[in-house]
C-alpha cells in the first residue's frame, strides 16, 4: 500500500482490538482507522515489523481455553488517534530499524493538530503522540 493515498483523508473513527487475558487490564493488539474513502488497519505482526494495510474491524471472539478474549470496540480515549477525529491526515512517513533497514517497525502520522507515532517493538504495538 502506498501511504501518500492516505494523505488529505480525514479520520472519522477509530476501532482497537484489545486483548485481556483473565482479570489483566485490556492491552492493545491493533487500530482501524476509518478515513473518509478507507479504512486501514496498523498493526504490529509476527515478525516484529508495522504494518499498515486496508482491512475492516472483525468481530469480538474469545479463547477459552486460554482464558483470554478480544475485544472489537471504539478506541477509547487514551488511543492518542482519537484526539484527531475530524482532522485531516497530512502525511504518513515510515521508519526502519537501524540494524535492518529492511525492517519497517515505525510510522509517523502527521495530522492538522499533531502527531501520532505507531511502533512495533518486540511483538507489541506502541502507540504515542509525537511532538509537534
Amino acid at each position: 500500500m502506498d501511504l501518500s493515498d492516505l494523505e488529505g483523508l480525514r479520520l472519522v473513527a477509530v476501532t482497537a482490538a484489545l486483548f485481556t487475558h483473565t482479570s489483566d487490564a485490556p492491552e492493545l493488539l491493533h487500530v482501524w482507522l476509518h478515513l473518509e474513502t478507507t479504512t486501514v488497519v496498523v498493526r504490529d505482526t509476527a515478525d516484529w515489523a508495522l504494518h499498515i494495510t486496508p482491512d475492516e474491524p472483525g468481530e469480538s471472539y474469545t479463547m477459552e481455553e486460554l482464558g483470554s478474549r478480544v475485544d472489537i470496540v471504539p478506541a477509547p480515549a487514551e488511543v492518542p488517534f482519537v484526539r484527531h477525529v475530524g482532522e485531516r491526515l497530512v502525511r504518513v512517513t515510515r521508519g526502519f530499524d537501524a540494524e535492518d533497514p529492511t525492517q519497517w517497525v515505525e510510522a509517523e502520522f502527521v495530522f492538522e493538530t499533531g502527531r501520532v507515532i505507531a511502533e512495533a517493538f518486540g511483538g507489541d504495538l506502541r502507540l504515542r503522540h509525537g511532538l509537534r
